[in-house]
C-alpha cells in the first residue's frame, strides 16, 4: 500500500497539470495565429485569381490592366512569402514554448519527488 500524498506534493502536482494546461494553450494560440494566416494567405490568392480572370475578359493587352494584374500577383507572393515567414515563426514559438514547459514540468515533478532543483 503506498502513502497518501502529501499536501506538498499535492500542491505541486496542480502545479504540474496547470503548466502543462497552460502550455497547451500557448501552442494552441500560436496555431491559432499561423491558422488565420493561412487563411489569409488563401484570401488574398483567391483574390489574385478572380483579378486573373477579370484581367482576361477586360483585355490582358490594356496596359492599366497589365499594371493591376501585376500588383495583385506582386501582393500575392509577397503574402506569400510573409505566410511562409510567420509559420516558420510560429513552428519555431511552439518549440521554444514546448522545450520550456517540459523543462518546468521536470523542475516540478523533481520537486514534487523531493529532489533538489537543478
Amino acid at each position: 500500500m503506498t502513502p497518501d500524498p502529501s499536501p506538498h506534493q499535492i500542491e505541486v502536482e496542480q502545479k504540474i497539470r496547470a503548466h502543462e494546461a497552460a502550455m497547451a494553450d500557448d501552442v494552441a494560440a500560436v496555431s491559432r495565429v499561423d491558422e488565420h494566416w493561412d487563411e489569409y494567405r488563401q484570401l488574398i490568392r483567391q483574390n489574385a485569381l478572380v483579378f486573373e480572370d477579370a484581367g482576361v475578359a477586360l483585355g490582358v493587352d490594356l496596359p492599366d490592366v497589365q499594371k493591376r494584374l501585376a500588383a495583385h500577383r506582386e501582393l500575392d507572393r509577397y503574402v506569400g512569402q510573409l505566410a511562409q515567414e510567420q509559420s516558420e515563426f510560429v513552428e519555431e514559438a511552439a518549440r521554444v514554448i514546448r522545450s520550456a514547459a517540459e523543462a518546468e514540468s521536470e523542475r516540478l515533478r523533481r520537486e514534487k519527488a523531493g529532489a533538489p532543483w537543478a
